[in-house]
């Protein structure tokens, strides 16, 4: 809430890009209405960054969650050390953490600040699977903390997500100098967890996803902690779109690839790791060394009828909020001073536009459509050449080599790829079999993904 909303030197400013220069909107032309809602004379214009600094009061008390967490844990697996408190009925023998987005964040945010210890110095979760968290953490440990902000391409700018450290081992900030690391920054190596890092391809584009593993001046791999491993989703959006995909607020249909199959079978590797030490399948991800991450640039994206490239991307900056940010969690400088962009990169395609490394789906080894983690923003929504938030695109092959050739399509049709349904079906399967021999894929769930392809088989073709 504002503390003042009538106060004359509240600025209210707008512009166009991250990084765009501010102009600030006359004080008579906008006010506040109970205390948290701008309400300008004219009207907000789509697709632009509206900010407001303002001094508030009262901030709820945040972090705790972490403590809470770490002891409920604690108390699961190894009963209580409050006496006269009751034990659990049945110990855990392991404990993995899972999330998913903001609470993949939440656990990199734990593992910062040395969570994974308990009290009595045990290991508190065994593992944990993070997914599409990208390279990011959050504002869960702060004074006005918004647990829920997340720094997406055009929503939420310059908010402390996606800060230094990424990586699991230290690293130096080139531009500030600071030593740090995810797992280094506060645990001991005999508590940190076995870690599984899951991110689509839009975490590469609009969550920082490269900077959990390379060197922060864009130069090269950096080495992995032998409890991690990294895997990409090809050609996946922060979260499947339902099938059949549509447009909501998006340049081109949203993208479909039900990567999400991939995560049963991985959540079985990391239980087979922890259980007994079975290795799990190799990280799966594109490496700089392989020229398979790239500046953007660099990505050789056909040229397709209709199709427009990004050519803007979101950016993560050396930040700072002020001098007791990173000790107190305070912040006295709104909006930060940032440096120089760090050297996010992305990944390379191949001539239809598909992602070269990383776990290819069925849907991407043997493609019906170009399956992107990128869309860009309607026109109607404004900023049209700005990333659409968290949203992938579908792009179909053309049915016939004759459509193809009066489009324009550089990408091979349907009909030259395959003799018919029965002879893709049969690539499609052969793929699913291939995922779950090298352990991304159950071999119970082949038959299902079999019968998926046969939907999205009959979808292009109407």
């Amino acid at each position: 809430m504002v503390l003042n909303p009538e106060d004359p030197n509240l600025r209210l400013t707008v512009r166009d890009q991250v990084e765009g220069p501010r102009t600030t909107i006359s004080r008579a032309d906008w006010h506040i209405e109970n205390g948290a809602t701008i309400v300008p004379k004219n009207g907000f214009d789509p697709g632009r960054i509206y900010e407001l600094v303002y001094t508030s009061e009262n901030p709820p008390v945040a972090g705790t969650g972490f403590a809470a967490v770490r002891d409920m844990v604690s108390w699961l697996r190894y009963g209580s050390f409050v006496a006269g408190a009751p034990a659990p009925n049945v110990p855990l023998k392991r404990a993995y953490g899972f999330g998913v987005s903001q609470s993949g964040r939440f656990l990199r945010t734990m593992l910062y600040y040395g969570f994974n210890r308990d009290e009595r110095d045990r290991k508190v979760f065994d593992s944990m699977l993070i997914d599409v968290a990208g390279g990011g953490r959050g504002g869960f440990n702060m004074r006005f903390a918004q647990a829920s902000r997340d720094s997406n391409p055009f929503a939420n700018t310059l908010t402390p997500v996606d800060i230094f450290p990424f990586t699991d081992l230290e690293q130096t900030d080139p531009q500030t100098g600071i030593k740090d690391g995810l797992l280094t920054h506060s645990l001991p190596p005999e508590f940190w967890p076995k870690i599984f890092y899951m991110n689509s391809e839009y975490e590469y584009y609009g969550r920082a996803a490269s900077l959990i593993r390379i060197a922060l001046d864009g130069s090269g791999d950096v080495r992995l902690p032998a409890t991690t491993r990294i895997y990409m989703f090809s050609g996946g959006q922060h979260g499947p779109s339902p099938f059949p995909p549509s447009r909501r607020g998006t340049q081109n249909l949203a993208n479909p690839n039900p990567y999400t199959w991939t995560c049963r079978a991985l959540l079985a590797d990391m239980d087979a790791w922890v259980r007994n030490g079975s290795e799990p399948p190799p990280s799966k991800y594109p490496r700089v060394a392989a020229h398979e991450l790239v500046p953007l640039a660099g990505v050789q994206f056909p040229k397709i009828p209709g199709i427009a490239f990004p050519t803007i991307m979101h950016l993560a900056y050396p930040s700072n909020f002020g001098p007791e940010f990173r000790t107190k969690g305070i912040a006295t400088q709104e909006p930060p001073e940032i440096g120089q962009p760090y050297p996010l990169l992305v990944p390379q395609v191949d001539q239809d536009g598909l992602d070269v490394a990383g776990i290819r789906m069925p849907e991407i080894a043997v493609p019906l459509a170009t399956y992107t983690g990128w869309n860009l923003r309607a026109p109607e929504t404004g900023a049209p050449k700005m990333l659409a938030t968290q949203a992938g695109s579908f792009i179909p092959f053309a049915r016939t080599k004759a459509e193809r050739m009066k489009s324009g399509d550089p990408r091979l049709s349907i009909e030259e790829r395959y003799a018919g349904k029965d002879d893709y079906l049969k690539k499609f399967e052969a793929a699913a079999k291939s995922l779950a021999d090298q352990r991304y894929l159950l071999p119970g769930d082949v038959q299902a993904l079999a019968q998926r392809g046969a939907a999205e088989w009959d979808y292009v073709q109407q």
